[in-house]
Parts: structure tokens; sequence; C-alpha cells
């Protein structure tokens, strides 16, 4: 069943948005949110989150992180991350699955403190 969600999402094509066709004021709008993620409030916020992200990741072992960062940032299939680490699919899938279960453990200690 995952697989079959796995397939579709990777095959779902998301359509092109050219700036051109914004009205005038979606333009505004876009323009004003160019203008606020310039803001260095923005970057600190962004450096804080990156700084939150990479100390959960570290409660990981590394080939846990490793597959973690393949499936959810760059989109990596449950096969292809089966194949890069040799690892059966389900297997991929269980630990995928308590990776994320142990990062929601860390936050939730973290919000308790």
């Amino acid at each position: 069943m995952n697989e079959c969600w796995d397939l579709l999402r990777k095959r779902k094509v998301r359509p092109l948005v050219y700036e051109a066709d914004f009205s005038e004021e979606q333009g505004r709008q876009y323009q004003a949110s160019e203008k606020r993620d310039s803001n260095e409030s923005d970057l600190t916020l962004r450096l804080d989150a990156q700084q939150k992200v990479e100390r959960l990741l570290g409660f990981l072992d590394e080939r846990d992180r490793g597959m973690l960062v393949l499936k959810e940032v760059e989109g990596f299939a449950i096969e292809e991350i089966a194949e890069l680490f040799d690892l059966n699919t389900n297997t991929v899938k269980v630990r995928l699955f308590r990776a994320r279960q142990r990062i929601l453990s860390q936050l939730r200690k973290a919000k308790e403190t």
C-alpha cells in the first residue's frame, strides 16, 4: 500500500507558475513575501530552526539519519533507499518509522522542560 502511495507521489506533476501569470494583487503579495524573506530576523529564525533540526538528527545513528534525510529531504523512494543501504524495503520502512518516533520523543521531552 505504501509503495503505491510512493509511486503516486513520485508521478505527481506540479504545474509551473510564471510570475507573468500573476494578477496585480498576487504580484504585490509575491513581492511582499520576497521582502519578508530578506529580513535579517527571518534569517535568524531559519538558523535557529536549522540548529534544532540538526540537534534532533544528532539523536539518531548515522544510518537512520541518512535514510531519513534521503526520504524526507531528498525525496528518494523506499526502494531506492533500500538499494543504497543494501536492506529489505520493509526494514527501511521500520527504521524510518522508529527514527521519526525517536525525534518525536525528543521533541516531547524538550517541550516538557
